[in-house]
C-alpha cells in the first residue's frame, strides 16, 4: 500500500477538519463572514470542548414545551443571533429568564422587536442552558486566536469575562504565543502566567491540564484554518474566541460565549520563498561597486560622499555613474564617469543607487542587463509616498526575474568592516566630521536597523564600547528585511551579538522572522517600535483589541528566545552588555555588590531581578575583613564607604570574584571619593588608576561584571575618561546601579534560560 498523500495525512491527524470546513462552507454560502454562536459551539464539539446545551429559535414559534424540556436548569440564557452584533452583552442581546414557556416566548419576541426597531437584522435567538459558576479571579478565562497579517495565527490566553479588556490594559497583559503548540509549549505558556501559580497553590493542577488541552486543540484549529500553514482547507479563521471559558462546580471546563470570523484563504503565506543567505553576499562582499548618481559639480551630494567613503577604504573597484558622463575630483583623484552601469567594462556585483526615486527603475533595469546581483536603493520617495508603491513593485519584479537582492529604498545602506583580505563598505552619506565609525576595536556586533538615524545614534552613543562588524540600514524592506540579515550574519564568526531596530513587518514577514530567529544561536537584542496603534485596527473581538501587532510581535520575539528591549536606551545598554560580556562564563545567578556609597548598594539590591544575593563562604569573609576598614561589614552587599584607596577597592573586587559562591559582580562607584583616581587628569597620569585595575581584575576572573559610575549632574565632563577606560577595556559601565543590575540580570538570565532550556521563561 502506498504512503498517504500530504492531504490524507493531515485529514487523518485532524478528523474534525472536514466537519469544521462544512460549517464554514455553509456560512459562506449564506454570504456571511461571521459565525453564529451556535456554529462556534458546533466547532467546539468537534474539538471535544464542552459547551452548554442550546437550541436555535428562529422566532417564538420554535419554542415549545419539548424545546424547554432539554434544559435541566430553572433559568435559560437568551442570546440574540445577528451578524451585526459582536458584543451581545453591551448591545442588550443577552437576557436570563426563568424557564416558563409563555415568559420565554414573550422575552424572545421582545428581544427581536427591540433590535428590529433599531434597524438591526436578527436571525433568531439562541436558548442556552444557564450555568451557575464561580466568578472568582481565575475561574473565567479568555482563550482565542486571530490571524495576524505579519505573524499568522496568534493564541491569546488571559482573564475572561466582561471586563477582559479592562483587566488586560490596566492589570495584566494577555499571554500570547504562536502555534503550532505541543503540550510542552502549552505547558510553558501556562507556567509563564500568574494564574497558574494560583491554581497550583489551590491544588488545582487538573485545571492547568484542562486549559493546556484546550490550548493544544485551539492550536490545531488555528493552524488548519490559516494562510500560514499548508492544509487542504478553503477558509482561514481570522478570529476565534471563547470568553469566558469557565470551570463549573464539578471542575469541568466549559465554553460559555463564542465569537468567530472567517475569510477565503489568500495565496499561502507559508509558501513565501526564503532565498539562500549566499544571495546577500554581493551586498557586503562585492567584486566591483558602481555608484549611480554622481554629481560633477557638488561633492556634498549623497553619491559623491559614498564614492569618497569607498575610495578612502582603499577600494580600487569603484566606478561612478552619471547619465551625462564627464569626470569628478574626489579624494584628490580625478574619476571618469560612465553614462550607465552597463557601460562599465569590468564586472560589477553591487550598485549603489542615489538618483531620485522616479529615475531608479531605469537604473535597476540597466543593472539587470549588466548582471549586477546586489542593489542598495538609497533614495526616499517610494512606499512612504502612496503614489509610488507601484514603482516599488515594478523594481521588485525586475529584481526577482534577474535574481538581484535589494536593500532599501529609503535607507542609508551598509557599513561593513573589512579585514586584511577584504575591503570594507561604507555607503552612509554623512560627512566624516559628523559621523565616523570606529573600526579599531573588537568588531563583534551587527546593528540591523530599519531606521538609519536610530543606527547612527546608537553607534555614536556606544562608540567607546563597541566597534560594529556591520551596520545595515534597510529602510522600506522592499526585498531584504531583518530576517534575511539575521540569517546571513548568524554564522559570521566575527559577529557575536545582533542588535535590531524594527518598525514594522510586511505581510507574512513576522512569521518568517520568528522562524529564522528561533534557530539563531547568537543573542539578538531587539527593539520593536510602534507600540501605539490608535486608528490602525478596528477591532471587534476582545482577542484582537487586547493583543495588537506590537504585543504580538513582542510575544513572538520572546518565544523565539530574543532579548526584547523596552526602550532605545535599554537597547543600547543591552547591546553593549552582551557584546562586552561575550565569552564571560555564566555559572549561576548569585551576585555580589561592591559600592562606595550606601545608597548605591541599596539601589543595586532593590534591582536584583532574577539574580539572588550570594551567600559568602567563610574564607571570603575573612579575606575581605583583613583589608577593609574596621567600620565596614564583610558581606555580599559590601559598602566600602568613600575612604578606601584604589588598591583596597581592587583587592576587594579580586577577593569577591575569587569566591566560589559568587557568579557575578556589580561594582558601583561614586567617583568623587577622595582616595580614588577617577578624574580625567588622574586617569591620564596614574597608570594604576581604579578604572584600569577594574578592567585587569575582571578579565582575570572572567565572571560577568558590570560597573555603575554614578556621576552627579554637571560633573560628568570631569569623569569622561573613567567610564571610557572600562567600556573600551571590555567592562560595561552605566550611569546608575539600577541600569547596571538590569543589564547584568538580562545577560545572566538569557544564558541560563538558553542553557537549561526553560522555555516558559522565554515567554515571561
Amino acid at each position: 500500500m502506498s504512503d498517504p498523500t500530504k492531504q490524507e495525512r493531515v485529514e487523518q491527524n485532524q478528523p474534525w477538519m472536514r466537519s469544521v470546513e462544512a460549517i464554514l462552507e455553509k456560512a459562506a454560502g449564506e454570504g456571511r463572514k461571521q459565525l453564529f454562536e451556535f456554529e462556534v459551539y458546533e466547532i467546539l464539539a468537534q474539538l471535544r470542548i464542552p459547551s452548554p446545551t442550546y437550541i436555535m429559535a428562529r422566532d417564538e414559534r420554535d419554542i415549545t414545551h419539548s424545546t424547554l424540556a432539554v434544559f435541566s436548569s430553572e433559568r435559560i440564557v437568551l442570546k440574540v443571533i445577528s451578524q451585526a452584533i459582536a458584543h451581545k452583552q453591551k448591545a442588550g442581546g443577552i437576557k436570563v429568564v426563568y424557564k416558563d414557556l409563555d415568559f420565554v416566548k414573550y422575552s424572545v419576541r421582545e428581544m427581536c422587536r427591540s433590535f428590529s426597531e433599531r434597524g438591526i437584522e436578527v436571525q433568531g435567538v439562541l436558548l442556552v442552558e444557564y450555568l451557575d459558576y464561580s466568578k472568582d479571579l481565575g475561574n473565567e478565562i479568555l482563550l482565542g486566536f486571530r490571524e495576524s497579517v505579519a505573524f499568522g495565527p496568534v493564541i491569546s490566553f488571559s482573564k475572561g469575562g466582561s471586563d477582559a479588556e479592562h483587566f488586560a490594559r490596566h492589570f495584566s497583559s494577555p499571554n500570547l504565543i504562536l502555534p503550532p503548540l505541543d503540550r510542552q509549549w502549552a505547558n510553558a505558556l501556562m507556567a509563564s502566567t500568574h494564574i497558574s501559580r494560583k491554581y497550583a497553590a489551590e491544588g488545582r493542577g487538573d485545571f492547568i491540564n484542562k486549559i493546556v488541552d484546550a490550548e493544544v486543540k485551539f492550536s490545531d484549529l488555528a493552524t488548519c484554518f490559516s494562510n500560514f500553514f499548508c492544509s487542504p482547507t478553503r477558509f482561514v479563521l481570522t478570529e476565534f474566541e471563547i470568553n469566558p471559558l469557565v470551570f463549573d462546580h464539578n471542575g469541568e471546563l466549559i465554553a460559555i460565549d463564542g465569537y468567530a470570523t472567517f475569510a477565503e484563504k489568500a495565496p499561502a503565506a507559508a509558501d513565501v520563498e526564503v532565498m539562500g543567505k549566499e544571495s546577500l553576499r554581493p551586498l557586503f562582499e562585492p567584486a566591483g561597486v558602481a555608484v549611480v548618481g554622481i554629481s560633477t559639480s557638488d561633492n556634498s551630494k549623497a553619491g559623491n560622499i559614498i564614492i569618497k567613503n569607498l575610495i578612502d577604504l582603499n577600494r580600487t573597484d569603484v566606478y561612478g555613474v552619471n547619465i551625462k558622463g564627464g569626470e569628478v575630483r574626489i579624494s584628490e583623484k580625478i574619476l571618469g564617469l560612465y553614462k550607465s552601469v552597463a557601460d562599465i567594462p569590468d564586472p560589477v556585483d553591487l550598485a549603489i543607487v542615489t538618483v531620485p526615486a522616479e529615475a531608479s527603475y531605469s537604473v535597476v533595469r540597466d543593472c539587470a542587463r549588466k548582471g549586477v546581483k546586489g542593489i542598495l536603493l538609497i533614495p526616499g520617495g517610494f512606499s512612504e509616498i502612496r503614489d509610488n508603491r507601484d514603482l516599488e513593485e515594478k523594481i521588485l519584479a525586475v529584481a526577482r526575474e534577474n535574481e538581484i537582492r535589494i536593500i532599501g529604498p529609503n535607507c542609508l545602506g551598509v557599513v561593513y568592516a573589512g579585514d586584511r583580505e577584504l575591503n570594507g563598505l561604507n555607503t552612509f552619506f554623512i560627512p566624516e566630521e559628523k559621523f565616523k565609525v570606529n573600526l579599531e576595536q573588537e568588531k563583534n556586533v551587527a546593528i540591523l536597523t530599519q531606521s538609519g538615524a536610530a543606527g547612527i545614534m546608537e553607534i555614536y552613543n556606544l562608540r567607546s564600547a563597541i566597534s560594529p562588524k556591520v551596520i545595515v540600514s534597510y529602510g522600506n524592506q522592499l526585498d531584504v528585511d531583518a530576517s534575511d540579515l539575521v540569517q546571513y550574519f548568524e554564522d559570521d564568526p566575527m559577529v557575536d551579538v545582533m542588535g535590531l531596530y524594527i518598525e514594522g513587518f510586511n505581510p507574512a514577514a513576522g512569521r518568517k522572522f520568528f522562524n529564522i530567529t528561533s534557530h539563531c544561536r547568537k543573542p539578538i537584542v531587539v527593539y520593536k517600535a510602534g507600540r501605539t496603534e490608535a486608528g490602525q485596527m478596528a477591532t471587534r473581538s476582545h482577542t484582537a483589541s487586547i493583543a495588537g501587532e506590537y504585543e504580538v510581535a513582542k510575544a513572538a520575539m520572546k518565544q523565539a528566545g530574543l532579548v526584547v528591549a523596552d526602550s532605545m536606551i535599554d537597547h543600547g545598554d543591552l547591546v553593549k552588555t552582551f557584546a562586552l560580556l561575550h565569552g564571560f562564563q555564566v555559572e549561576g545567578n548569585r551576585v555580589a555588590v561592591i559600592a562606595n556609597a550606601g545608597y548605591e548598594k541599596t539601589y543595586a539590591a532593590d534591582n536584583l531581578g532574577d539574580l539572588i544575593l550570594a551567600d559568602l563562604d567563610q574564607e571570603t569573609i575573612e579575606a575581605l575583613a583583613s583589608i577593609i576598614p574596621p567600620y565596614v561589614n564583610a558581606e555580599p552587599l559590601l559598602d566600602l564607604t568613600a575612604m578606601v584607596s584604589d588598591d583596597q577597592f581592587e583587592r576587594c573586587i579580586d577577593i569577591m570574584l575569587s569566591s566560589p559562591m559568587v557568579d557575578a559582580l556589580c561594582i558601583s562607584i561614586v567617583p568623587q571619593a577622595q582616595l580614588l583616581h577617577t578624574t580625567d587628569a588622574e586617569i591620564e597620569h596614574f597608570e594604576k588608576n581604579i578604572a584600569a585595575r577594574i578592567v585587569e581584575t575582571v578579565h582575570k576572573h572572567n565572571k560577568p561584571t558590570v560597573v555603575s559610575v554614578n556621576v552627579v549632574s554637571g560633573a560628568d565632563a570631569v569623569y569622561n575618561r573613567f567610564g571610557q577606560v572600562m567600556d573600551s577595556g571590555g567592562v560595561p559601565t552605566y550611569l546608575t546601579a539600577e541600569r547596571a543590575m538590569t543589564c547584568l540580570n538580562a545577560f545572566i538570565r538569557y544564558h541560563l534560560v538558553k542553557e537549561r532550556g526553560i522555555i516558559s521563561e522565554w515567554l515571561r
